[in-house]
């Protein structure tokens, strides 16, 4: 092909789609295939093989080609061919391309069925997420995209024109959907109704070892492959996948094996240590036992990925409110889906060792059998967000959070690479990982979250002035932004479950902003998600900040000294606080106890000593009726009206003016 020409890009694409196809099991989904997304059906047989690592090709034939050819000579007449005007030879080789893609090659091989499913489904969502994805001639696309219309003005015809290719890439994009969801999701049950009596279901092992492939297309397919075959197999299918592959997951207790099987092979830090290319390598179907320390390796990285999956997506029987043992009400209907050896109530509690074994991989500082960024290391990463809920009670939170900080603590620099598409790199690709655990953790336990950072905060703010920082400090200071980016997420996400924890929220912000901007600059400006609680005021004047909290307390920070001084204002939640335009003075309010304070801040005498703060003014105000059906962080607003003159604004519409 000489340079002038054209890239063949989509038209490769067209062909491997148009092959990839399971032609023949939805008569609807091939009619759009066709005429939407322009694939090709095939005319002759297509016969499907597998190339090895070293090479070699095996293709893939029926087994008994007699009873292929019997059952091609019974199948039903089909009455759209007969009325085609095809002729009779193209329909029995039409008959015949039906039979083989629709049934036969599905019950041939498990590693066959796996590739294939991994193929189409991870090209199908590529070209579902790009633009105008079809295949369709481009001269017939651009005649039905801008089809000119009489009905509507001239001056309209660009918005018509939008409209239309709009509905087009919809109707595009829904296709490749569809076409998705039927390899998935519906192609066991379409393959059985279709008359197949041996479906090879895809291989669980080798989808668990694509968990985090390198190609993030290929990654995403495995995941929904498997979790989908997990789904399939219901709770007894997943309880004999645990029995099979916990001999094989390597134990810890902190950084040495307690595996005794895994002991007598190997030491536990080369068994798990497994470089990329061994994690990727094919696997045989049956589980047995292994002939070789490559073979053992194979498995136990396996039985990490396979068993945290389990856990992570069927293991989850501990309730939100954190009740221990207690399981949902509708638990009768969800204990179904659990998995037996995840439970708090386990026996063998299967849900602590694969945690350990998950904790490990996190922490466990790179070396040259185990990299800083290897697919392993991302899956247990990402495993650890997903499944939160099920290894909490096992875990360190405060170690876990802090080396996902830290894996992620360059991601200014990397993330933008996945912004423009750029191919990713294995440290963006473990700092995009890590991102996305800190958020499914921190939505999963906002509580543990925030309250965790706050401990850490406090522990960096009481270390001696001139010893050496802790690592602990080091990672929370690199991992500032994500620190706060968590937070402005709870807030946008949780705000209601953030409330009850503002004051750690503060110490937290205080900790990760840039101190000077606070100097020149409001907290609306330098943090503006936290100033959406009304308990929260900023004086830039005295460069003070007052937060009331859940307790009845209020916390005042006095930025320039550095510390924080508590008062105990009311007998229940603070709604609302603020001060004063010079700074005088703080009103705040509580609707627990009906009542309004004024609050002022006097200096020592000359200047010296701690300030003192004091009541000098105290309301009593009307109660609100129906306040729990009232928004919580709309209870009441205080608005100063002049230096002495403040404002209660409350939900039901009435507004008070109180003097000091």
């Amino acid at each position: 092909m000489s340079l002038a020409e054209p890239p063949h890009t989509m038209e490769i694409a067209q062909i491997l789609m148009s092959l990839l196809h399971a032609w023949g099991l939805d008569p609807d989904l091939d009619r759009v295939c066709e005429s939407k997304l322009g694939l090709l059906r095939p005319m002759v047989p297509v016969c499907f093989g597998v190339v090895s690592r070293h090479g070699h090709m095996a293709v893939q034939l029926p087994s008994c080609l007699g009873a292929w050819i019997d059952s091609f000579a019974h199948m039903p007449v089909d009455h759209m061919l007969l009325s085609s005007n095809l002729p009779p030879e193209l329909v029995a080789q039409e008959k015949l391309t039906r039979l083989f893609s629709s049934k036969l090659h599905w019950e041939l091989s498990t590693t066959l069925t796996t590739n294939h499913l991994l193929s189409i489904v991870a090209l199908a969502n590529t070209l579902m997420s790009m633009s105008n994805a079809s295949f369709v001639p481009e001269q017939e696309v651009a005649r039905r995209m801008h089809r000119p219309t009489t009905r509507t003005p001239s001056w309209g015809g660009d918005e018509e024109r939008e409209e239309q290719i709009a509905a087009q890439q919809a109707h595009i994009k829904q296709g490749w959907s569809l076409l998705a969801t039927l390899h998935c999701v519906l192609l066991p049950d379409k393959v059985v109704a279709a008359g197949a009596k041996n479906f090879k279901r895809p291989q669980v092992e080798m989808l668990a070892r694509r968990w985090q492939h390198h190609c993030l297309e290929v990654r995403d397919a495995a995941q929904a492959l498997l979790l989908a075959e997990l789904a399939r197999l219901g709770p007894k299918g997943r309880k004999a996948l645990v029995d099979n592959w916990s001999q094989y997951l390597p134990l810890y207790t902190h950084t040495e094996s307690i595996n005794p099987q895994a002991a007598q092979k190997e030491p536990a830090e080369k068994i798990v240590k497994d470089p990329e290319e061994e994690f990727e390598e094919e696997e045989e179907e049956i589980v047995r036992k292994p002939s070789s320390i490559a073979e053992l390796k194979r498995k136990q990285t396996t039985a990490v990925v396979l068993l945290g999956v389990i856990g992570a997506e069927f293991g989850q029987d501990i309730t939100s409110e954190g009740a221990g043992n207690k399981r949902r009400k509708d638990g009768d209907s969800r204990k179904s889906s659990i998995v037996e050896g995840f439970t708090l109530s386990a026996s063998n509690n299967l849900a602590r060792l694969t945690a350990l074994a998950l904790t490990h991989l996190l922490l466990a500082p790179g070396s040259a059998r185990l990299p800083a960024h290897t697919p392993l290391r991302r899956a247990a990463v990402d495993l650890l967000g997903r499944g939160f809920a099920v290894w909490e009670p096992y875990l360190d939170v405060s170690h876990v959070l802090l080396g996902l900080l830290e894996m992620c603590s360059d991601a200014d620099k990397l993330v933008p690479s996945m912004t423009y598409g750029l191919p990713l790199t294995a440290q963006a690709d473990s700092c995009r990982t890590a991102r996305h655990a800190l958020t499914l953790i921190a939505t999963a336990r906002p509580a543990a979250f925030i309250t965790t950072m706050a401990r850490e905060v406090a522990r960096c703010a009481s270390a001696p002035s001139g010893a050496p920082p802790p690592a602990a400090a080091l990672a929370l200071q690199r991992g500032r932004a994500e620190v706060l980016r968590g937070i402005e997420l709870l807030i946008d996400r949780m705000h209601h479950e953030v409330a009850p924890l503002l004051v750690e929220v503060m110490d937290i912000i205080l900790h990760c902003v840039d101190q000077s901007h606070l100097k020149s600059k409001g907290l609306n400006e330098v943090f503006p998600a936290i100033c959406r609680y009304n308990q929260v005021s900023h004086c830039p004047a005295t460069r003070r900040i007052a937060v009331g909290s859940h307790t009845g307390q209020l916390a005042i920070y006095e930025l320039r000294a550095g510390r924080c001084q508590s008062l105990a204002a009311h007998t229940g939640p603070v709604t609302a606080c603020a001060f004063s335009p010079d700074g005088r003075y703080l009103v705040s309010y509580a609707t627990s106890d009906n009542r309004l304070s004024f609050w002022q801040t006097s200096a020592g005498m000359f200047g010296l000593g701690a300030a003192q703060t004091r009541c000098v003014k105290c309301y009593s105000t009307a109660p609100m009726a129906d306040v729990t059906r009232l928004n919580p962080a709309r209870l009441a607003r205080l608005v100063w009206s002049s230096s002495r003159s403040v404002t209660l604004m409350l939900a039901d519409g009435s507004e008070t003016r109180f003097n000091i």
